[in-house]
């Protein structure tokens, strides 16, 4: 009879965590980079997504960063200039060089109350007011008074943020009101028309009534559809005869 000779076991360590040796590289793209990859889409939503929509909607002044961001780019926020009235800047002169600073805007259907307008602007990215185009008429006065503004994503609309204060123009229907309070007066519009179209096509010089019926207008201009910069909307309106 043999003599017994026991079996010796060896354990085999190559599953085991304890006794295995870490490899880096598996290391790395197994936990360390969804980690970093997660961390990292957590910054960008922060503060491309969740910080700017807190201050847009919060807020009535947008810092250029802020709007800058990716939600402000694809939302309206960034920075624009309306460059069909830019081409026409030297072939216009202010009507009344004595004319006041600024006048003040009254839209009830939208909310907008004393937004100021600078009067004869060359500011064609009117950021901190609205811009009454330089030559168009004087409100209250015979002819069009002529004033542009930003719009953005309606969702975003606040009448107290000149960055956003267009945005629900289009809400304006025939027999709606817009006042003007110009040097103490205070003008009624009232609502009679509104038209689309292409921003070459924009003349804020052309009389929006007839010269010989000396009546005064004036038109609000913004980017449409609200958020984009492909067409311009126009709100006519109209009021009696000269009053300033």
């Amino acid at each position: 009879m043999p003599a017994f000779k026991p079996k010796i076991y060896i354990k085999d360590e190559s599953f085991d965590p304890i006794y295995k040796s870490m490899d880096p590289p598996f290391y790395f793209k197994s936990r360390m980079l969804p980690a970093i990859l997660m961390s990292l889409g957590v910054i960008i939503l922060g503060t491309q997504v969740v910080i700017p929509l807190v201050f847009f909607k919060t807020q009535n002044k947008i810092s250029k960063p802020v709007s800058s961001t990716v939600l402000g780019v694809a939302s309206g926020f960034r920075d624009f200039e309306f460059f069909e009235l830019k081409r026409k800047e030297k072939e216009t002169n202010p009507l009344n060089g004595n004319a006041p600073q600024y006048f003040y805007l009254t839209v009830p259907k939208l909310k907008i109350e004393n937004a100021l307008v600078e009067t004869n602007s060359k500011n064609l990215s009117p950021d901190s007011s609205l811009g009454h185009y330089l030559g168009s008429a004087l409100p209250g006065g015979a002819g069009n008074t002529f004033v542009y503004g930003h719009s953005v994503l309606p969702w975003f609309y606040n009448s107290q943020n000149y960055k956003t204060i267009f945005s629900t123009l289009n809400d304006l229907t025939t027999g709606d009101f817009i006042y003007i309070n110009y040097n103490n007066k205070e003008i009624k519009y009232v609502v009679e028309s509104k038209e689309l179209v292409d921003p070459e096509k924009v003349e804020p010089l052309t009389s929006y009534k007839p010269a010989y019926l000396n009546e005064s207008t004036i038109t609000l201009m913004t980017c449409w559809p609200a958020g984009t910069k492909s067409k311009r909307l126009m709100i006519h309106a109209v009021t009696s005869v000269a009053t300033v």
